[in-house]
């Protein structure tokens, strides 16, 4: 008896993010993009803890840092959404989340995840499984 693993093969997933549906498609080049991503986000942080400790710099010389690198994050996070999802589409998701830089990040890392196992389904469920509770059937 052969064993499925279809179940591995992500090839696109729906969110609901307010009262609207995205759609994503997962290639190789989304995942290039989400490596890019994560590769800057971690030199702004670095660059961001560093700026915490350097006692040479002035208060508003680190607030400087930590408010260009939380714009950077900004972009290269609406970067990841535009390749996943499109420019309206982020442009929408933006407007929603109030162009808050922790929760767009957050939404981008979400489509990631989704589209390398089903953990996120089953962290977050889905529509139906809200409505009527997840402990409730």
């Amino acid at each position: 008896m052969a064993i499925n693993i279809t179940s591995l093969v992500i090839k696109s997933e729906d969110f609901v993010i307010g009262k609207k549906t995205y759609s994503a498609r997962y290639t190789k080049e989304l995942d290039d993009k989400y490596s890019d991503m994560m590769l800057k986000a971690g030199n702004l942080l670095h660059d961001i803890e560093k700026a915490d400790y350097d006692e040479d710099l002035t208060l508003d010389e680190q607030r400087k840092i930590v408010r260009d690198g939380y714009a950077e994050m900004l972009s290269i996070s609406k970067e990841y959404l535009v390749a996943a999802l499109g420019q309206k589409e982020t442009e929408e998701i933006v407007r929603y989340a109030d162009n808050r830089t922790a929760t767009i990040t957050k939404i981008a890392q979400a489509i990631f995840e989704a589209g390398q196992s089903n953990e996120l389904r089953e962290k977050y469920g889905t529509n139906r499984k809200q409505r009527r509770g997840k402990d409730n059937g």
